[in-house]
């Protein structure tokens, strides 16, 4: 699955990885993939 990931979400994330979305993206295994704009990386 192609989900395209938003600068405040990815942000949320790793301040609070306890989260639901922080879980979803640093799953490993997951079998997602996650594009994001050039700036995020």
């Amino acid at each position: 699955m192609r989900i395209v990931i938003d600068t405040n979400i990815a942000f949320s994330a790793i301040l609070n990885t306890n989260t639901k979305i922080g879980r979803i993206l640093f799953q490993p295994k997951s079998g997602l993939n996650f594009y994001s704009t050039e700036t995020l990386l």
